[in-house]
């Protein structure tokens, strides 16, 4: 640290950067409309650096996001709004923006008449849905709070432990789900006496049908009712309380104020402000689950608020649900896509084989999004050569960091950037801190009005949760791209509680270490976890690719995943890989297993945003952690 505290005295104590939106690069990148960002960095004595905006962050004059839904319902009142495929036809079902907004007066009076509030909150069990949606929108509408669940605790779980965690925290007052059938075993263990369940498909004791809510007669004194429930929202009031968990899985509760949905409308309106000038609808997909902050509030809320086309992606980047989304994206051009790294490693495969595919992604999209993980290298370079072969142009990929405790905000880069894991600047109305630590790697924190409170019923995690000066700590490194402006970006530097130490004392870059190791293997492997406390060698755990593993030999072609994992040609391939790395020993992995079994949602394995979670899964599998330091790990561990 001591070049950059004598770089840092050298410098004024503030110097205003700027970020290009698109910078000089040799490939030719389409056009992206998006605000240019600027950043001022304030250099402490200590070595601790602050970034903010010099911008401030504009008023979007709405409570929420459901605000700008009756303005919409005006200007866009025929265009459909979201859309789902429908399960058993198969096409898509739509609801228009009028109806949209008379659905969520008539939703928000249901709720008011159940005696939904601020005190007493709705509780989601269901994945994503056209009810869940107007459900939520609805709730937001008229200040009730509503705690949306992962559907994994409810279908996937045998124990409920994590389901009973989250309603111990947040006592339901009502229950929705999709299907009552489906939740059957789920509601009984959480429901309770006098709690009504609020489902689309089936009938029960306590049930309240979602057609009679939809139904609720708008009579004049109910339109005063819920025009008055909204006019009485306070910026403190809560609006959704989400929920994370760590390595122990146990939930977290986060409660997102009104004030932080405004912030974060906020943001998006600075960025997106071109995008919602047009008068042609912005169209999106999206996957991605509304009981997380970058679905159910960033995607979700930029639906709202730029009067877009969106259209519910049934599939996931999971085996049997991926072929869905090539589907939807066969039939859907979006104007912006984001998902996971995990799922772009499997889009760039289809995208290679299937023309058509490619074509209707490429014909109206602006930029991608990634988040949760680094992007590999090689998979950015296969989809920009299929870009390149079908429209003549690349494709800015963005990305940024943050956290449900942020509501989704905290920094983002939206130029052309050779630097996949360069997670950008803050927004107007964030200030990002960076705390010095060995080398050049500092620890990020965030502050903003888009931060969270506190955690639910957990003082002692809210007290952790903040520095001295009301910087959430996010609990990752980053490295300035260029130290003299720190505008151009910060490169993502590993989860700083991933990390870990080998027998000799050197420290292991767990993020570092896996992205490497992907690319690397590039296309066999999806992910990796990677092993070696107090070990002589790093190692690692991995998951096949299958569609890539099929086409790499003939022999390996229609195997399936059980199969694969303990091919010799595999295996040989991947040796072959980690052979060429000559790397120093704190990066290079010396044996990878490949596992056919994917990771648990119900182990806390991997989140349903696809992030793996690496202590958990050496954990979980320990036996096979053991098997790669033992003296002879056996033929099934491909070895440098």
């Amino acid at each position: 640290m001591t070049t950059l505290t004598h770089a840092a005295a050298e410098a004024p104590a503030t110097a205003a950067t700027t970020a290009p939106a698109t910078p000089p690069t040799t490939p030719r990148y389409r056009a992206v409309p998006y605000t240019v960002r600027t950043s001022t960095c304030e250099r402490r004595a200590d070595g601790t650096l602050v970034l903010r905006s010099p911008l401030t962050p504009k008023a979007t004059g709405r409570t929420g996001f459901a605000g700008f839904i009756p303005h919409w319902a005006e200007r866009r009142g025929d265009l459909p709004a979201f859309c789902e495929r429908d399960a058993h036809s198969g096409e898509w079902q739509r609801i228009t923006w009028r109806h949209l907004w008379q659905q969520v007066q008539a939703v928000g009076a249901a709720l008011l008449d159940l005696g939904l509030g601020q005190g007493r909150p709705l509780v989601v069990l269901s994945p994503n849905s056209l009810e869940q949606l107007v459900l939520l929108l609805a709730a937001e509408y008229v200040g009730v709070a509503v705690a949306p669940v992962s559907p994994a605790y409810s279908t996937l779980s045998r124990d409920f432990a994590r389901l009973k965690g989250v309603c111990d925290l947040v006592p339901p007052a009502a229950l929705f789900v999709q299907d009552a059938a489906a939740f059957d075993r789920a509601v009984g263990v959480v429901g309770g006496a006098g709690v009504p369940v609020i489902t689309v498909q089936g009938a029960g004791g306590a049930v309240r049908p979602w057609s009679a809510l939809s139904a609720t007669e708008l009579t004049p004194s109910r339109i005063a009712q819920v025009a008055a429930a909204h006019a009485a929202i306070q910026p403190q009031d809560i609006a959704r309380i989400l929920f994370t968990s760590g390595s122990t899985g146990v939930p977290k509760g986060v409660p997102i104020s009104y004030a932080n949905l405004h912030a974060t409308a906020a943001n998006l309106a600075d960025m997106l402000a071109s995008l919602a000038e047009q008068d042609e609808p912005p169209v999106f997909l999206d996957w991605l689950p509304w009981h997380h902050a970058l679905g159910g509030v960033l995607n979700l809320g930029r639906s709202v608020l730029l009067g877009a086309t969106h259209y519910i992606d049934d599939g996931k980047p999971l085996p049997g649900l991926f072929e869905r989304t090539v589907r939807n994206l066969r039939e859907i051009s979006p104007t912006v896509l984001t998902s996971v790294p995990s799922a772009w490693t499997l889009l760039a495969t289809e995208l290679e084989r299937d023309p058509q595919l490619a074509k209707s992604l490429f014909a109206r999209v602006i930029s991608f999004g990634y988040g949760g993980a680094s992007l590999p290298k090689d998979v950015n370079e296969r989809i920009q050569r299929v870009a390149e072969r079908t429209v003549g142009e690349r494709i800015v990929f963005g990305t940024g960091l943050a956290s449900t405790e942020t509501t989704g905000v905290g920094t983002y880069r939206n130029w052309a950037s050779d630097d996949l894991a360069n997670i950008g600047a803050p927004p107007p109305g964030t200030e990002i801190k960076l705390v010095p630590l060995e080398g050049d790697r500092y620890e990020i924190r965030v502050r903003g009005a888009h931060n969270f409170s506190g955690y639910v019923a957990r003082p002692d995690l809210t007290a952790a949760a903040f520095d001295d000066e009301g910087f959430f700590q996010l609990g990752d490194a980053v490295r300035l791209v260029d130290m003299a402006d720190p505008a151009k970006g910060m490169r993502f530097d590993g989860r700083v509680a991933e990390d870990f130490k080998l027998v000799n004392g050197t420290w292991v870059r767990t993020g570092a270490v896996r992205l490497g190791l992907v690319e690397r293997c590039a296309p066999l492997i999806t992910d990796a976890v990677i092993c070696g406390h107090d070990q002589t060698y790093v190692a690692a755990l991995a998951w096949p690719n299958v569609a890539a593993c099929q086409c790499l030999l003939p022999e390996l072609a229609g195997l399936e995943a059980a199969a694969l994992v303990d091919h010799p040609a595999l295996l040989a391939a991947i040796a072959e890989r980690l052979r060429q790395d000559t790397g120093s020993a704190s990066l290079r992995v010396r044996r990878l297993l490949l596992m056919a079994e994917p990771p648990s949602m119900d182990a806390n394995e991997i989140a349903d945003k696809g992030y793996v979670n690496q202590a958990a899964t050496r954990a979980r599998r320990a036996h096979l952690v053991e098997q790669l330091f033992q003296p002879d790990p056996g033929p099934g561990v491909a070895r440098a």
